[in-house]
This record gives structure tokens, sequence and C-alpha cells, in this order.
């Protein structure tokens, strides 16, 4: 899809689309063509929508009017929402061009506004297809004009089809089944980025490398599968040492069976999803190159598959990490820890400004905060308004949780210096990130738990079902501000 700036006067699509607040007044242009319209007809709720055809007294074939509720109630967020619904009914009435009248929102200025009706087009509009062999039932939108006076709105639609082309991308890529996304293909489409950006360069650590460097939680976790691991370094601005340099890590189980401790069999499929943490990093590397920020960035894709074969780790197991940490592995199930130690060990070694990580990493995230949003555990309560305000800016919100010292306690281990979970079973999702913590070091640090959000399975108003890529704006929009400072 192509998102464009358009002055009124020169659009010419197959449909027009206005977004109104419950106080506004139907344009005249518009009542001149249906009349007047009721408030049983249109109420101008959140969403609620209304469609006439122009009759031939307008460039436009039809004209859609959608409501964005009351203005006390509204979110910034709501105009996402609205442009979504929007290329949903283009696409319902096969109608490849869709042109958008540009609202005027309070406390919004034009580049904001056209930014979110970009990202909430293009979200809207991608659908995996991939796999299947009859495409004939998927209508794409190409284009969507965005009407408006405003030369600022051009930088909007930039920064938004940036944001949006790369959650896509990271949604395309989980989607791939397990057979076909394995570490070695993540490594091939590291390469294959490196290589299409001047700006980024690539290390990859094969077993071999893993082996020479001490890497043994890494390895521990992928013993049991006939895939080998990898490590994937991608860097930003290698070579421009003035700029601040900060570290992104994210979880790469490329499926996880649960090993020796393996999952019930209801659902295990939607374990492909286990790589989601590290191509979102993939993804917010790709953003920030082609934003040019001016900050260096080191990303970390930690990547396995954790099978239970005769050579998998077992419960019991004691394994030494990168940083030289003993750990007990008490659980196989909790294994995406392990390999983020290894690789959260390696970035603070860097001296980053903060290192931020993204895993799936417990479903304790789901039982806390449902489908709604990311947990935060931080070190940094500076870093933790910046990825909140981020959080509440792309709607992508994260909660902070408390990493007290008393939940230290329960991650002691009696054999090693650590185990991999606690005996109570209470607050998994904080004492997953406590372990983490043992591996940053004194670097400022930030931990999303995104289990609760990577995968969306009822209506979503701009994403459809599937693999959602959430991470990637949230994280962006924090080095956006970070690169700022």
């Amino acid at each position: 899809m192509k998102v464009k700036i358009e002055r009124p006067t020169y659009s010419d699509s197959g449909v027009l689309a206005y977004f109104l607040m419950k106080e506004e007044k139907i344009p005249e242009e518009i009542v001149k063509i249906t009349g007047k319209i009721s408030e049983e007809e249109f109420d101008k709720k959140l969403l609620k929508a209304y469609d006439a055809t122009t009759l031939g007294r307008m460039k436009f074939r039809r004209v859609l009017l959608i409501g964005l509720g009351e203005k006390k109630e509204f979110e910034p967020d709501f105009i996402r929402r609205a442009a979504g619904v929007a290329v949903r009914y283009c696409k319902s009435i096969k109608c490849p061009e869709l042109s958008i009248h540009m609202p005027s929102i309070s406390g919004m200025n034009a580049k904001l506004v056209a930014q979110f009706i970009t990202e909430g087009a293009i979200l809207s509009n991608y659908k995996f297809m991939e796999l299947k062999t009859k495409k004939e039932e998927y209508f794409d939108v190409e284009k969507v004009s965005i009407l408006t006076e405003e030369r600022a709105a051009e930088e909007g639609v930039a920064i938004g089809t940036i944001l949006a082309e790369s959650q896509n991308y990271v949604r395309y890529l989980t989607e791939q089944p397990a057979n076909i996304m394995t570490p070695r293909k993540i490594e091939e489409i590291a390469r294959r980025l490196a290589r299409e950006k001047d700006s980024l360069s690539i290390t990859v650590f094969d077993e071999k490398m893993l082996k020479k460097k001490g890497m043994n939680a890494l390895l521990a976790v992928a013993r049991g599968s006939s895939e080998p691991p990898r490590l994937v370094i991608l860097e930003y601005n290698k070579e421009k040492k003035s700029l601040p340099l900060y570290g992104l890590v994210g979880k790469g189980i490329t499926f996880d069976s649960g090993g020796i401790s393996i999952k019930p069999s209801a659902n295990m499929h939607e374990m492909k999803y286990d790589k989601s943490g590290a191509l979102v990093v993939l993804g917010v590397i790709r953003a920030v190159a082609e934003l040019k920020l001016p900050i260096r960035l080191i990303a970390a894709l930690p990547l396995a598959e954790n099978m239970p074969d005769g050579n998998a780790q077992k419960p019991g197991d004691v394994v030494k990490a990168y940083n030289g940490k003993t750990i007990e592995v008490l659980n196989t199930d909790a294994e995406g820890r392990l390999i983020l130690a290894d690789a959260l060990s390696f970035v603070s070694e860097k001296n980053p400004e903060a290192i931020i990580d993204v895993a799936t990493l417990t479903g304790a995230i789901l039982v806390a905060l449902g489908r709604h949003g990311a947990g935060l555990f931080t070190t940094d309560d500076k870093l933790a308004k910046i990825l909140e305000e981020a959080g509440n800016r792309t709607y992508e919100r994260v909660w902070r949780f408390p990493i007290w010292k008393e939940y230290e306690e329960m991650m002691k281990s009696d054999v090693a210096d650590i185990k991999n979970i606690s005996n109570t079973g209470e607050a998994g999702s904080i004492t997953g990130a406590i372990f983490l913590k043992e591996f940053v070091g004194k670097t400022k640090w930030a931990h999303l738990d995104i289990a609760g959000v990577d995968l969306i399975n009822t209506s979503h108003p701009y994403l459809e079902k599937g693999a959602s890529g959430i991470g990637v704006r949230l994280i962006t929009e924090a080095l956006i501000f970070l690169s700022k400072r």
C-alpha cells in the first residue's frame, strides 16, 4: 500500500472518508448528496460507520463517515482505528483507492494525525497469505490519499510508513511455522537485511563460536534439537563512536515444546510465536536504520529450538552462563531466560547507555494483564517513563511491575548461583525478570514481557488475527525520544 498526501482538490478515488467526533457537524458537501442524516442512522459513536453513494455528484463513488466518539473520551489511537475501518470497508467493496479527509484534532499536530492515519491504514491492509494456494479471497487496497493542505503531514506519512511496514515485516516473519523459520533461516534473513541497509553490520556466532565464548546457557537449550542454535548480532552505525550506544535483546525460540518439562499438547502449535521477541528486535533495527536515527544500536538475537530428545538438558542440570554465573535448571520450559542470559551478558559488556530486552517470557503475564498490555520491569525510573509514554503514544501499552529485593531471595539456588524458576510458583513474571536482571550488571535495563500481546486472537480494529508485531513501534518510539536527548 502507498500512502501519500494530496491537496483536497487534486484527489480522485473510489471512496472519500471523514472521521467525525460527536460534537462535529457532517460536512455540507456530504449533506447536499445524502440529505439530512439522522442520529439513528449515524450517531458518531466510536467506529460507527455510515456509507452512501454519491449518485455521480462527486468525483468519488462513495462517501464513508466514521465516528470518533465524544471529545472528552478521545484517544489518539482512535485515528488509527478509524483508518483501519476505512481500509477494511474498501476491501469489502473491492475498491483499490481510498481518500481520507484529515481531521483537525485538538492537541494533535498535522504530522501526528497523518502518522497515525498511515499506521492504521498500512497495518489494517496486511494479512498473512504466504502459505495459501488460493488467494482470490484477499483484496489489497493499493493507495490511500490523506487530503490536507498541511505540509507537516508529509513527515508524518514517512514516519508512519516506516513504523507500520516494519511491524508488518515482523508479523510476516513471526507467522511462519517452525519447520520454515528455523534459527538458520532467521540468520539468513538478518544477513539479507544487513546487506540491504548500509548502516547495518552483522556478526553470527555458530555452535563452535558459542562453545568457544562459553555461552553454555544458549547451547543447553538447543541440545535437544536437530536445529543448531545461533546468536545473531546486528549493529547500526557501528563506526560512529561519538553517538550514544543502546542495546536490544530479543528472545528467539523458534519452537518451544517445553523440552523434558514438556508442555500440554493443547495449543502447542502457538509455540511457533515464541520467536516474537527476536523478530521484534529485528523489526526495530530495520526501522531505526530507515529513520536514520542519530544513535548507535547493538541488537542481539539468541536463536534456538527447545525440544526433548535424548541429548536435551534435564531438570536439575547446572550450566555456566557467559558472565560466569551458574544456573540450576529446575524446569526446561523456562528456557527463554536462559538464552537471554548469555545475550544480555554479551551486550552489557559493550557498555550501552541502556538495554531493552523483549520476550514472550511468561504465561503469568497473561494472567496479570490479559491481552491489553506488556509487562515492564526496569532498574531505571527515567527509562520506565520513556517506555510508558512511548506505549501510550503507540497504544502498545506497558504496565510496570516491582522488582523488589525480596523477589531475589526466591531465585537463590541451593547448588548454584541462581535457579531458573522459583519453587513457590508465585510472581512468575517478576521472578523471570529478576533472573534476567542478574545478567545485565550495572547497565540501565528494561525488560518487556510480551507473552500476552504477541498474538491477536480476537477482533482488533487494525490488526488481523495472528502475529501482532507489537513492540516494534513501542521500542522505536522510545529510541526516537532517546535520540533527541
